[in-house]
């Protein structure tokens, strides 16, 4: 039986020693660029290259992550970055970006593509998508339970890499611009500023809360079960912390790992003094298992203080004595063969778990003494010492022979030095592993002008609304869409599914009014099976499409994307901003996932994503018009959903509205420390919350500059927490701004921002 890897933290080379010794199997660490913790110490290149030299030596693996959102200028420097790491072997790679992985499956073949938890993997359809692709492992999302986990794993049939200790995100990982909307460091950039840990006020109420910061993740009590669930890789979070958190985390792990495969039906309780070690080695007030067996629950929030325990010196100064003053080493069995008149013989032997290795070296010819003849001892000093290597010496065995002539040998103290480094590098060279692995070769388009036909003639920036309420919903229906300006009506699954006659007769109506009016459904922002299975929902919104006269769906996620793929969607869809497309080849992988394999999917629109400046919007859209002229739509008002949580605020802090599943949405409020109001929308139907920035991104400032590039098929407006009477003076507005008339300004000082149109992040 395969046993389950053990994965660990690597924020230097000191710590990937820490993590080695202590047990793990392999380590994931980041390197100068394009790694999910800009802040970690990280290593440079020649670390990495050692740091695979060393971990290849002794059957480990090293993973870098390579894991953030790349924008088109600086793509070009990823080849470069990645061509010294490729020659030495690397294990594998973990990415967030899809162009990131297209070029490293095309350039880098030898290395595995491993999907990371920023590209939300919530189930098994997109991680069918993404093994058509060429990935070997994926890392879904943290708040997958068990089963979920387990389904990705058999249905699959991919390699499953699962977080089992450390630090929570309380959003969806990829799905969080909370940081980088209040403060311009982006999540997805590897510079998240944890404005989650911060406190909040809830509904009014009154003193300290933290209803956003998890408490730690702990899972040493249900290793049995984890392994039982065929999970392929125990990683363990925590880059940024000390050497000594990685080393002692990993040990303890290690211990409960081994006693399992030791005796799988034996007694698997974690002592008190382990489970002590492991709270005293930097972690949050309270522990929790995470999401394993549950959606959520407010055992699972700190609630009340963040803090960390205090870290124990002596347990700290344990672990470092322990792990962190040493190095990984072979102890190898040495022979020396001196003989007079022939080459000097030194040969070595190790043993690496099964495997025994053997390798010899000849060095300068041997000859007789003529003064003072070399001894034992002497010889034996030279060729043991092997320090700075990873061998040390066990039995040494040394034969002389002067053929009889009683007057010793010679042999120079700097040939006997050569000898033993080129049977060094002979050994290092002989355990070093053959990489055969090659990345599966993913099937592409050929021809991306096939868009050329279906947007010929289409008149650039038009609207497009969004609507997530019932009265935004009648507010549009009811609007004058005689001016042709309005193009596409984005309409909210939840409201899709509860549409009446009426409603579905009025949209008929509309159509006929203006033709060139086209309607979307809305998929959620996670799609799920635990509990209830929400691609079934998918499936639904695509069987009723026709039958209330809409033109097409907005996909959210990959996990929408391969659920309509493997039901036989026919039909157009357009993808939002977070099925991110930072860089040209980025889109060019979206477009070949969505299309590939004889689809009857046409991907009509992308989104700009809501993290580029304008200047980086134009540089994208611009690159992507030099191989396709697939339309683009560029979003002017909106509230950010910064925030997609399976955490859920009211219940958390007051209680459950009982309508789990249910085609219900509800609202509650959190003030942050400056009283700036957030809105929570709490998705029941997917259990699910999202929270909105306090003011809605505006950018009618910057209208004519948008619209002068003749660069964005359509822009976007998307009704959020709106009532119906502001969201009807907004559409007046943009209307009347786009239209040419001179609107009186709608938006007072301070009542919305201009998001990233300027700024962008780092």
């Amino acid at each position: 039986m395969k046993e389950v890897e053990l994965l660990s933290p690597a924020g230097g080379y000191e710590t990937m020693v820490g993590a080695f010794n202590a047990g793990a199997d392999a380590v994931y660490l980041g390197g100068s660029k394009f790694g999910a913790r800009a802040y970690a110490d990280n290593f440079d290149r020649d670390q990495v290259l050692d740091a695979i030299v060393y971990a290849h030596l002794h059957g480990k693996k090293i993973y870098m992550t390579v894991n953030t959102l790349v924008k088109e200028g600086e793509f070009s420097e990823v080849y470069d970055f990645m061509v010294p790491y490729a020659e030495k072997n690397l294990d594998g790679v973990i990415v967030q970006d899809l162009g990131v992985a297209r070029l490293i499956r095309q350039e880098f073949p030898g290395i595995e593509l491993h999907a990371s938890t920023q590209q939300t993997i919530t189930g098994v359809h997109g991680a069918r998508l993404l093994k058509e692709r060429g990935y070997t492992r994926v890392v879904p999302a943290r708040e997958l339970s068990l089963s979920e986990m387990k389904a990705i794993r058999d249905e699959a049939d991919i390699e499953v890499e699962a977080f089992i200790h450390g630090a929570m995100c309380y959003c969806y990982s990829g799905a969080c611009l909370f940081s980088s909307v209040v403060g311009g460091r982006s999540g997805n950039r590897g510079r998240c500023a944890q404005p989650c840990r911060l406190p909040y006020g809830v509904n009014g109420s009154t003193g300290e809360q933290y209803p956003l910061s998890l408490k730690d993740m702990s899972t040493i009590s249900i290793i049995p079960e984890l392994i039982e669930a065929g999970i392929d890789s125990f990683k363990i979070e925590g880059r940024m912390k000390k050497p000594e958190y990685s080393a002692g985390v990993t040990a303890l792990y290690r211990k409960y790992i081994d006693k399992y495969y030791d005796n799988p039906k034996g007694d698997h309780r974690v002592s008190k003094e382990d489970l002590e070690t492991l709270k005293n080695l930097y972690q949050r007030t309270g522990i929790s298992e995470g999401y394993y067996h549950r959606h959520n629950d407010k055992s699972m929030v700190t609630v009340v203080s963040p803090a960390y325990n205090a870290t124990s010196e002596d347990i700290l100064a344990s672990v470092h004595d322990k792990y962190l003053t040493s190095t990984l080493k072979y102890s190898c069995d040495l022979y020396c063969e001196l003989i007079a008149g022939q080459k000097a013989r030194l040969t070595m032997s190790v043993q690496r778990g099964d495997d025994f290795f053997y390798e010899e070296a000849y060095g300068a010819e041997v000859q007789s003494a003529s003064k003072r003849p070399m001894d034992e001892e002497s010889i034996r000093k030279q060729i043991s010492k092997l320090g700075g290597t990873s061998y040390e010496a066990g039995s040494i065995d040394i034969n002389i022979d002067d053929g009889g002539s009683g007057s010793g040998i010679f042999i120079a103290v700097s040939a006997l030095n050569e000898l033993r480094r080129d049977l060094v590098l002979k050994m290092d060279e002989a355990l070093m592993p053959e990489n055969g692995f090659r990345t599966p070769k993913a099937k592409s388009l050929t021809d991306y002008d096939v868009y050329e036909s279906a947007v010929s003639g289409a008149k650039k920036g038009r609207l497009q609304v969004l609507v997530s309420t019932r009265d935004q919903l009648d507010t549009v229906l009811d609007y004058d869409h005689s001016s042709g300006l309005i193009d596409r009506i984005y309409v909210d699954s939840n409201l899709f599914l509860k549409f009446d006659e009426k409603v579905k007769e009025k949209i008929k109506a509309l159509k006929l009014s203006a033709p060139s009016l086209r309607f979307y459904a809305v998929l959620p922002y996670i799609t799920r099976t635990e509990g209830w299975d929400g691609s079934q929902e998918v499936k639904r919104v695509s069987d009723e499409l026709k039958e209330s006269c809409f033109d097409g769906i907005l996909v959210r996620n990959l996990e929408q994307l391969g659920v309509l793929k493997e039901s036989g969607f026919k039909g157009n869809i357009s993808f939002d901003y977070g099925v991110y497309n930072w860089n040209r080849e980025a889109v060019l992988e979206l477009m070949d996932i969505a299309m590939a394999l004889d689809s009857d999917i046409f991907v009509d629109e992308i989104s700009v994503p809501y993290e580029l400046n304008f200047k980086e919007a134009c540089d994208l859209v611009s690159a992507i018009r030099k191989e396709t002229s697939i339309p683009v739509a560029y979003n002017i008002y909106g509230h950010i959903p910064m925030m997609i949580s399976a955490g859920c605020i009211k219940k958390t802090t007051d209680a459950c509205s009982g309508r789990i599943h249910e085609l219900q949405s509800e609202n509650v409020n959190i003030l942050d420390r400056m009283n700036n109001r957030m809105t929570v929308t709490c998705n029941c139907r997917h259990c699910y919350n999202v929270i909105w920035n306090t003011f809605p991104t505006s950018l009618h400032g910057s209208l004519d500059k948008i619209t002068g590039r003749d660069l964005f098929d359509d822009l976007r407006i998307d009704l959020t927490i709106e009532d119906g009477k502001r969201s009807r003076r907004i559409l007046d507005y943009y209307t009347g701004r786009l239209s040419g008339a001179d609107e009186p300004d709608i938006f007072e000082s301070g009542s919305f921002t201009t998001g990233h149109f300027k700024r962008g992040v780092e």
